[in-house]
This record gives C-alpha cells, sequence and structure tokens, in this order.
C-alpha cells in the first residue's frame, strides 16, 4: 500500500474481526471533466461544515533527470509564493489567515498534491484562491533563492537520521539505471542551481488542467463545485500530453543481488532487504494487492513470522513493506537485531523467507484478520476530508479510480496460491538489495559487508563488476 520511503516502519497492531463482517460502503464520488480536461472529483460528506479543496498533478521524482533532481520539490515550495492575484508570500499569507486555512502539499515519486482545508461558508474564495496558486505563479526571483535555502534545509535534516543514509545507499542500486527518478528529496547541487526558467519549464511541461485532477471533499454539492470549475479553470490553457514528449523510462530490473554495508550512529544492526516489486499497469497488477495482504499477515503480532522472528528472540524486529507505483513498486523486508545477535536474527530472516510461500503459513481467520486490518487502515486514513481528498488524488496519480474502487473486494479475493506466487514471482531468488547499518563499534568487532553476503548466501560477484564499471 502507500507508504513512506523510511524502510523501518512499525508493524501494525493486531485487529480482530468478526465472523463475517461486513466491507465499509464505499464513500460515493461524482466525477466531472472541465472543457480545458481538468478532472473533478467531489466526495460530499455533511457531517461537519468543512471542506478540502486540493489539486493533484502527475508529477514528481519520476519526471526528473538529473538536472532536474528535486526541483519538483521546490516547485512545490514555490506554490506558496507570490501569483497573479497575490504578489508576494506576505499577501499569500495573509489571505490564507483570512480564510482560516490550513494548507500543506508533498511531493512523491509519482505525484505532487497541494491543499486547503477551511469552513464550507468560505468555499467560493477557497476556489479561486486554488486556482490563482496553481494557474498563476509569479515565480519571483527573490523568493525563489530563499526557498532554495528552506529546501535544502529539508536535505540536511533527512542527512541527520541515519535510517535516510541507508536508504539513500540502497535506492540508487535497486533503480540503478535511473535513482533520481526515486528520490523525491533529489539533489542539493541541483536545488541550489534552480533558476527560474527551469520552474516555469516545470510549470508548462506539468502544471496544465489536463495532467491535474481536482479533488473537493466535505460539506459540498457536486453540481455547484462543477459549475465553479468550469467557470474559474476556462482560462487554464490546456497543454500537449506531457509523457507522449517526456516519456517516463522502465527500471530495468538488477542485474543481481547486492549487500551494502554502512557505518551510522545506531546501538543495534538495521537492516532490510530490498526488491522491485509489482506495479499497477501492466501483467502485474494483481500481484499488487496479493502484496498487500502479505504485507498486512507478516505484520500481524501474532503470525508466524513474528513468532519465529520477534517472539524467540532473534531479532528486536521484523516487518515486511509494499509500496504501490505505477513505474516499479518496492517491497522491503526490514529486520532490527542486537549486536549479539546479528548472525542469528540475519540467518532467521534469510530461513523464513521460503516459508512464506508454504500452503500452510497463514490459515483462514489469518486471511481474513488481515483483509480486515486493510479496510479499517483505509477507512481510518479516509475519516476526514483531508484524509479523503488525499486517498483520492493519490490513487487517481498512482493507480487509477477505478483500481482504488475495486480495492476491497480484490483485496478478499486473494487466496493462498496468489501470496505464493508473489513470494516466488518478485522475491525468493530474485536479485534483492541487502542495506545494513552499524555503529562503527560493531563494526570494529569484525562485521563485514563480506560476512553479511556469507549470512545471506549473496553471490555479488556480478554485483563488484558492475559496481567497478560506474
Amino acid at each position: 500500500m502507500r507508504s513512506t520511503s523510511w524502510l523501518f516502519a512499525l508493524a501494525s497492531p493486531a485487529i480482530i474481526a468478526l465472523p463475517g463482517a461486513a466491507h465499509a460502503a464505499p464513500v460515493p464520488i461524482a466525477r466531472h471533466v472541465c472543457p480545458d480536461g481538468l478532472e473533478v472529483i467531489v466526495s460530499e460528506s455533511h457531517a461537519t461544515p468543512l471542506v478540502t479543496v486540493e489539486i493533484g498533478v502527475h508529477e514528481g521524482a519520476m519526471t526528473e533527470d538529473r538536472t532536474y533532481s528535486g526541483l519538483s520539490h521546490l516547485y512545490e515550495h514555490m506554490f506558496f509564493k507570490g501569483n497573479a492575484a497575490q504578489p508576494d508570500q506576505v499577501a499569500y499569507m495573509a489571505r490564507v489567515r483570512a480564510l482560516g486555512m490550513e494548507f500543506n502539499g508533498t511531493t512523491g515519486s509519482e505525484r505532487v498534491n497541494y491543499y486547503f482545508t477551511t469552513i464550507s461558508e468560505h468555499l467560493a474564495d477557497q476556489m479561486v484562491f486554488m486556482r490563482d496558486a496553481i494557474a498563476t505563479p509569479l515565480f519571483d526571483r527573490k523568493e525563489l533563492e530563499r526557498e532554495r535555502v528552506v529546501v535544502t534545509g529539508e536535505i540536511d535534516r533527512n542527512e541527520s537520521s541515519p535510517p535516510y543514509h541507508l536508504w539513500h545507499t540502497m535506492e540508487p542500486r535497486i533503480f540503478w539505471k535511473y535513482p533520481t527518478r526515486k528520490d523525491a528529496l533529489g539533489s542539493r547541487a541541483s536545488v541550489l542551481a534552480a533558476t527560474v526558467d527551469e520552474m516555469r519549464t516545470i510549470k508548462k511541461r506539468y502544471y496544465v488542467p489536463n495532467n491535474s485532477v481536482l479533488v473537493v471533499t466535505g460539506d459540498v454539492k457536486a453540481d455547484d463545485v462543477f459549475a465553479q470549475a468550469d467557470r474559474l479553470y476556462a482560462s487554464w490553457a490546456r497543454g500537449d500530453d506531457p509523457f507522449v514528449k517526456h516519456p517516463i523510462p522502465e527500471h530495468p530490473p538488477m542485474p543481481t543481488s547486492q549487500v551494502v554495508l554502512i557505518a551510522q550512529p545506531v546501538e543495534n544492526l538495521n537492516a532490510a532487504f530490498e526488491w522491485q516489486g509489482p506495479s499497477t499497469v501492466g501483467d502485474g497488477v494483481r500481484d499488487t494487492y496479493a502484496t498487500d495482504v502479505l504485507s498486512a499477515l507478516v505484520n500481524d503480532p501474532a503470525s508466524r513470522f513474528q513468532k519465529a522472528l520477534v517472539d524467540s528472540g532473534a531479532c528486536v524486529s521484523a516487518s515486511l513493506g509494499y509500496s504501490t507505483q505505477r513505474h516499479t513498486g518496492e517491497i522491503w523486508l526490514n529486520f532490527e537485531a542486537t549486536p549479539d545477535k546479528v548472525d542469528t536474527c540475519t540467518s532467521a530472516v534469510v530461513a523464513e523467507l521460503p516459508k512464506l510461500s508454504a500452503a500452510g503459513s497463514f490459515g483462514d481467520d489469518e486471511l481474513k484478520n488481515a483483509v480486515h486490518r486493510l479496510v479499517v487502515r483505509r477507512a481510518h486514513e479516509q475519516e476526514t476530508t483531508q484524509g479523503r481528498a488525499h486517498a483520492i488524488t493519490w490513487a487517481w496519480a498512482v493507480s487509477s479510480l477505478e483500481y482504488d474502487a475495486s480495492y476491497e473486494d480484490r483485496i478478499a479475493e486473494v487466496t493462498r496460491d496468489d501470496l505464493s506466487r508473489v513470494v516466488h514471482r518478485w522475491m525468493l531468488g530474485k536479485p534483492f538489495i541487502l542495506g545494513a547499518m552499524a555503529s562503527p563499534k560493531l563494526l570494529g568487532t569484525g562485521l563485514t559487508r563480506q560476512h553479511l553476503e556469507m549470512l545471506v548466501g549473496a553471490d555479488v560477484t556480478k554485483s563488484k563488476k558492475t559496481e567497478a564499471a560506474r
């Protein structure tokens, strides 16, 4: 399912599903396409007098070569600056306060989104404010100079976190040919060198109505929103399909497995296996649902996997994760070991992998419970107007609204054969990255990359030749 880039997430607590419990009815949405190609989606909810207006754009790290690395994120910051209606950030923020809006934006590998939330009586003004911000940014040179420093400050803060260094060591290896197209934070050098012309290039290429979606959730009427959108966005010029002129390259498979070991100020060994995984387009779509269910099964504290690795004392923690993407998803298995149990934990993880595909690994009740947990998670994510808007733009960007609408039915259909297929097709015997970080003290006791290679049985001969050739 959707996930952050961080490798070390805590497993969710178990939820006991009642026998025969039904899925919650899908939240209805209404859809409309403006004459300029802008898709508008409305999800009405009149429980509270709140409304979220959000725009999602098919953009992000996937569009970035080395020159533009991190510039989608920089553009996101510039969205909250001056535009044709608000001459500078001071005026922009004064208007935000006047409308009582909560706001933010995020940049990922396949979606950039922006949202404003306030009371429903401000909807008309909120809609105008969003239109001005998305369609008429000024890209003031001085504001860009200031924001470059803000964005590189985010890079600095990430670099102060040990998991970031492990992730940043692993990702360029698993997506070895086009690593910048998975790194939304990007390169400090390219951000500091970014120009107004580059911001305008991004706007002209990607920030067009036919590459965007407007989502409005909360205490609104769909017909009213559609009428406002048709009127407000009539002057936002339609553009060429950006992915015809600038197609997103496919990530080629890893040639072979690799093991990397880095020094970081951590007490325990923190490690992760990572594989390229299924995508929401092509012949792997069915596997995306099964991988979500497999993750929920494995991360249940009562699962055989958790008992064998954590309850046994071999590992401090272990979890399986999957990032749903159009352009090559990824699967990772995280584990943590105390310094005296590095060998015990790592060997136990390796031994558990083939057992994930065994017929008796998961019982019927476990499968039902895993599906129920995923359904509950989705409900929690979408219980606010903001959460609902975020979920819609995310689904629109990385899969499709149809994929999302049928999600709960599809995960309920997952079988043990589906789980076994996922493990064999994407994990067992497939090239992987094993990334690990340990303290200088632990490395000083003799823990080496070669030792980890021996523990996991990785044939890294080709990997070393590949590294030397780069």
